[in-house]
């Protein structure tokens, strides 16, 4: 009975510890997120991107940290001034985005952020890298075939038709109905967790009003 008794407890102080051990991830997981959604220059998010690093080390089996990772610097090429810089920073963004991608996450997610990566590739350099905006056009099209509610989606796809040449069937009309369309898709967003990707309502409302 006693070594019954050990047994009960000893399993019940593993299950513990393991239901503490995920609470603590997604306690620092949703607390980094937050704080993602709220930064503004680059040294906050270099910040950031180093401890979703941390998690994502020792949180080894998880696609999540990883992925925040690389949607991190992919921002982060945005704010770098240098196009070396830019490169850099989307170079450890596709190093971590292949670890994620190797880990089985979301595929959805994942497809969309690579176009997100390769669309921030294009801007690292835009005179230099019309090739790469027209192979990324080409991505978003596919990729609204299988995911047209997205939101992230949708607004890649309205970014990338504000910045495309009104002559060639772009500019900010064109990119007005894909911008509300994510806008609407977000208030529809519906996430497995307070931890699934759910970036891009802030840059939504940016580019809307750019269009007005």
């Amino acid at each position: 009975m006693r070594k019954q008794t050990r047994v009960l407890v000893l399993a019940l102080t593993i299950a513990s510890f393991g239901l503490n051990a995920q609470t603590r991830y997604e306690q620092e997981m949703k607390t980094t997120i937050d704080a993602l959604d709220k930064a503004e220059n680059l040294m906050t998010f270099k910040s950031l991107a180093n401890k979703f690093e941390a998690i994502s080390k020792v949180e080894k089996d998880r696609w999540l940290p990883k992925y925040y990772v690389s949607y991190t610097y992919t921002v982060m090429a945005h704010f770098e001034k240098e196009t070396d810089s830019k490169d850099k920073s989307l170079e450890v963004a596709q190093r971590y985005f292949n670890e994620a991608k190797d880990q089985s996450g979301d595929k959805e997610e994942l497809a969309i952020l690579q176009t997100y990566i390769h669309q921030s590739d294009f801007f690292a350099s835009p005179m230099a890298r019309l090739k790469t905006f027209l192979a990324t056009s080409s991505e978003i099209d596919d990729l609204l075939k299988l995911y047209p509610n997205n939101p992230r989606l949708n607004l890649l796809e309205g970014i990338q038709l504000f910045h495309k040449p009104s002559f060639l069937g772009g500019g900010a009309s064109k990119a007005k109905p894909f911008l509300q369309k994510a806008a609407v898709n977000y208030i529809k967003q519906q996430s497995m967790t307070s931890l699934d990707p759910a970036w891009g309502k802030s840059l939504t409302t940016y580019y809307l009003q750019k269009c007005i």
